[in-house]
């Protein structure tokens, strides 16, 4: 069953909500009919609506695309630095042309024209990293597989012609090769806790701008017309200030 995508109704009610209380009270003051102002802000509200939920969620969907790559590179750059050369070798050598003849050698993998280095760690790989390829004697292209890369060593790089695959590239290769791996070494954090997600909103941060805006509230209480909207505003405004400064 699919999820309820709360923020994307939230938001879509909202949107509807503003047009639907514009364009009546526009309408209501320059046409005095009360009938009519209610017809075009239904109308109004059932039209921006729909506009609201076409563009958020075009714009949810992009940014949960591009938020599960990210998350999925992250995994992949885990799961080769934590592999074995020889899996890595295997793994690649699947990606190889057909006609081409591969031989896994040392940790390498070399055919007719190129000879292909793994070194995938978390942190970005250094110029004593590609010093070592440079020392490697070797007339074919060399071809380095990364994920990561610091710009000192992506310009040593580019000075002896060594060609640099990020986490990006291998990430595009693997799934155009359809061999990402059904099941990685490690899948990644323990899942956090709703109480642990609710405090770290609340940081004491928030404690002065809520406990200013709630007291001022419940000042001008005294002198407005409509005083129970500012004691309940004012009030979970304190609240919050208060459940903030504790859980911190």
């Amino acid at each position: 069953m699919r999820r309820l995508n709360l923020p994307l109704i939230l938001d879509t009610v909202f949107a509807a909500l503003c047009a639907f209380l514009l364009f009546f009270t526009a309408m209501r003051y320059y046409t005095r009919n009360a009938a009519l102002s209610l017809a075009f802000a239904i109308a109004a509200c059932l039209l921006f609506g729909a506009l609201a939920f076409l563009y958020i969620g075009r714009k949810q969907n992009k940014r949960l695309l591009l938020s599960h790559d990210e998350k999925q590179k992250k995994l992949l750059s885990l799961h080769l630095s934590l592999s074995s050369d020889g899996y890595i070798c295997n793994l690649f050598s699947k990606c190889m042309p057909q006609d081409a003849q591969a031989e896994i050698n040392g940790g390498k993998i070399f055919t007719e024209n190129n000879a292909y280095f793994f070194n995938f760690k978390m942190q970005p790989i250094t110029e004593d990293d590609i010093a070592k390829v440079i020392k490697f004697d070797s007339e074919k292209k060399k071809i380095l597989y990364c994920c990561r890369v610091s710009a000192e060593a992506a310009a040593l790089a580019e000075n002896f012609l060594i060609e640099l695959r990020q986490i990006d590239n291998v990430y595009s290769l693997l799934k155009e090769k359809n061999l990402l791996p059904e099941k990685y070494v490690y899948e990644g954090a323990k899942k956090i806790g709703f109480f642990k997600r609710v405090k770290a909103r609340f940081t004491r941060r928030l404690c002065a701008p809520l406990f200013w805006s709630g007291a001022g509230l419940l000042f001008l209480s005294y002198f407005t017309f409509f005083p129970i909207y500012y004691i309940v505003t004012g009030g979970i405004m304190l609240i919050l200030c208060a459940v903030a400064l504790v859980i911190n």
